[in-house]
């Protein structure tokens, strides 16, 4: 594959900032970004000028991270950038985000524009209908465990642009969970670079007669009509991870079969259906108590309470669960539009 050049030229055009503006306030954030977005919009002329001559320069350098702690459903260490750092890292991406992508693999669903969980979710229901056993894995502390070295490795065979890798490379290096590994929840350029970090993955199981895979960043799962094959192919992707990326999974596994239903991203896949997983349920149920409660106690008004109802109401719509839905939103007394 030809290496992409003159990235940083193309990055740093008044017009792609200003996408990349609005991207980063279409986006919203965490942690003071509120704030933070208003002082950048206030002198939106000099701030994009100087980011412009940053970014054309090849010296633009990210501020250290907003640190927090989330539970979704597990606890998750977050770090949020600067808005002017997130504008350059949509900026960035604007350009370099189809380069990442033109080598995936079509069983790979996050972070492209066109596929997304979704289409992850239709990708192994179609799957399961013509397998009989299938593993799900996903790869231990994944952005925690991202090598530097490697990832470096793989973009220099991607670009020839220096100044743009030595910008890619400060951004990478920004942030250690461990000595040299590590990339940071919560930022656009970490999300591209995870996925893409795993591209070379996606070929590899796809050369080994498997009957179906599908990948949604660090969780991906494959399948077989042969469950010995399939665990043979298990031990083959402990080792390729092991080798290529430096990676390990969660646990070891066994070969299970579909017909007992795929936990995939939330739900739970069959051939003929696609069901909410029980933590799913829970964790629904959890969250529209919660905001019941703070709509009961004054900390929401009505419009805000609909607006966040039907937020996680739509993860639900993408399953076999009406009545169960129906009987929750009943149950707590709220109101439910119409399915589309």
């Amino acid at each position: 594959m030809r290496r992409d050049g003159y990235v940083l030229q193309r990055v740093a055009t008044l017009q792609n900032v200003l996408l990349a503006v609005y991207k980063a306030c279409r986006a919203g954030g965490a942690g003071g970004a509120g704030a933070d977005r208003r002082k950048f919009l206030s002198q939106l002329q000099p701030n994009c000028e100087a980011l412009l001559r940053s970014l054309a320069a090849g010296d633009w350098t990210p501020q250290p991270f907003h640190r927090f702690i989330v539970w979704d459903p597990k606890q998750r260490e977050i770090h949020a950038a600067h808005f002017a750092d997130r504008v350059a890292h949509h900026a960035l991406m604007n350009v370099a985000g189809p380069m990442l992508e033109r080598g995936a693999t079509e069983r790979s669903f996050a972070c492209r524009q066109g596929r997304g969980s979704l289409r992850a979710v239709a990708a192994v229901r179609h799957a399961a209908a013509r397998s009989r056993w299938f593993l799900k894995l996903d790869v231990r502390r994944y952005f925690d465990s991202v090598s530097h070295q490697i990832l470096t490795e793989l973009l220099h065979r991607r670009f020839k642009d220096q100044g743009f890798l030595r910008t890619l490379e400060r951004i990478i290096n920004g942030f250690q969970k461990t000595v040299g590994h590590g990339l940071p929840i919560g930022t656009l350029t970490s999300q591209y670079l995870a996925n893409f970090f795993l591209d070379g993955f996606d070929h590899w199981i796809q050369q080994q007669a498997c009957s179906g895979y599908a990948r949604y960043m660090d969780d991906f799962v494959i399948f077989h009509t042969d469950q010995d094959a399939l665990a043979d192919v298990f031990q083959r992707t402990e080792t390729w991870l092991g080798q290529q990326r430096s990676l390990r999974l969660r646990e070891s596994c066994q070969p299970q079969p579909v017909q007992n239903g795929v936990p995939f991203l939330g739900y739970r896949v069959f051939p003929g259906a696609v069901l909410l997983a029980r933590k799913s349920r829970h964790r629904f149920t959890r969250r529209l108590k919660s905001l019941e409660l703070s709509y009961d106690t004054g900390n929401i008004d009505a419009l805000t309470l609909q607006q966040r109802t039907d937020a996680l109401l739509a993860f639900t719509r993408h399953a076999d669960c009406l009545r169960w839905r129906q009987r929750v939103v009943n149950a707590l007394g709220c109101t439910e539009n119409a399915d589309p």
